[in-house]
């Protein structure tokens, strides 16, 4: 899988927080190859591994337990470059958010973000597709901030019509997530969501401004087009797989899907040191667990979620991935 790649104006934020934590950047920059004069640089970009170490030394020295939720307060519609002038250039927030879903790997490669419609609100959540930056829980604290703040600023509100729900359960700085978002909170839910009120989705951003949009867009596509040059097979087909809402296609289906022929598709896989056996068990393993630790899931309603249609199949495909049952890895990630 394709390292993912994070813009550099998220160091230069990071680098800020640490600043007004009293500790000079300089030397934590170095420690993962980075400068000033980098950061400086349009386009520049870092890998997961880089900012994972800079938050880790930043979670250190500044001993903020809510040190996600700030951080995604950071990230206004500026720091994201290209893609947030677009954002702010749409004509209302569907637009918006239509135009997030598309462009997200802009900024994470590596997670996707999903848009459920409701009859009278929203459901917003983003799914990892790697290895987390730092924990779930605080990649989802950096996820939902960061949503959260580009809403208030694409609106220009202060408070939002919306419910936040975290699969996990309450935080000891748990009141620093009211004071950030100021809206009801459900810790223990099913699932990782924002939801926001439907009629939100007619409002104007304050700076909508259709001419500039479409130069926005075609910078969007041509960076997308340069992500998806450097992106190789395996990436595109996990993402794929993660976001099927059919089921799990079979190997022939996704090949047609990449328009090769079965004997292609698997040859290209091979070349990349891997096959579509292998990826999507890596798949259904992630989703499973990811399913286990909601208590509100039966087994059997995890086995047909992730493509089983007999329970006892899932069982030992589990036991195989993860080397326990998935009635003991539930019972030891929600005791």
């Amino acid at each position: 899988m394709a390292n993912p790649r994070f813009p550099a104006s998220y160091v230069a934020i990071l680098s800020e927080m640490l600043r007004d934590y009293g500790h000079p950047t300089d030397a934590i920059l170095a420690t993962v190859g980075l400068s000033n004069q980098h950061l400086d640089q349009p386009d520049a970009s870092i890998s997961d591994q880089q900012l994972r170490q800079l938050l880790e030394t930043a979670a250190k020295v500044s001993n903020d337990p809510a040190l996600g939720l700030h951080f995604g307060q950071r990230l206004t519609l500026t720091s994201h470059g290209v893609l947030g002038y677009a954002l702010m250039s749409c004509n209302d927030l569907f637009s918006a958010l239509d135009l997030l879903m598309k462009y997200y790997r802009l900024l994470m490669n590596s997670a996707m973000l999903t848009l459920e419609k409701k009859d009278r609100h929203i459901l917003i959540e983003h799914k990892n597709l790697g290895q987390d930056l730092m924990n779930p829980n605080f990649d989802e604290e950096i996820f939902t901030a960061g949503i959260v703040t580009a809403v208030r600023q694409l609106l220009h509100r202060d408070q939002l019509p919306m419910e936040l729900y975290f699969a996990y359960p309450e935080p000891a700085h748990s009141a620093e997530y009211h004071r950030t978002f100021d809206c009801p909170i459900h810790f223990d839910h099913h699932r990782n969501a924002i939801k926001l009120e439907k009629g939100l989705l007619q409002e104007k951003p304050e700076f909508a401004n259709p001419s500039m949009l479409k130069i926005y867009q075609q910078q969007c596509d041509k960076l997308l087009a340069r992500l998806d040059d450097k992106a190789d097979l395996s990436s595109s087909v996990r993402r794929v797989l993660v976001s099927e809402n059919s089921g799990f296609p079979k190997l022939e289906a996704m090949a047609e899907k990449f328009h090769m022929s079965p004997r292609t598709f698997r040859r290209r896989l091979q070349d990349e040191g891997n096959s579509f056996q292998k990826i999507s068990d890596e798949v259904k393993r992630q989703l499973a667990e990811d399913y286990l630790r909601n208590s509100n899931f039966s087994i059997e309603t995890v086995a047909g979620l992730v493509g089983f249609n007999d329970i006892s199949n899932f069982r030992r495909a589990f036991i195989r991935w993860t080397g326990e049952s998935p009635a003991n890895f539930q019972k030891r990630q929600r005791p």
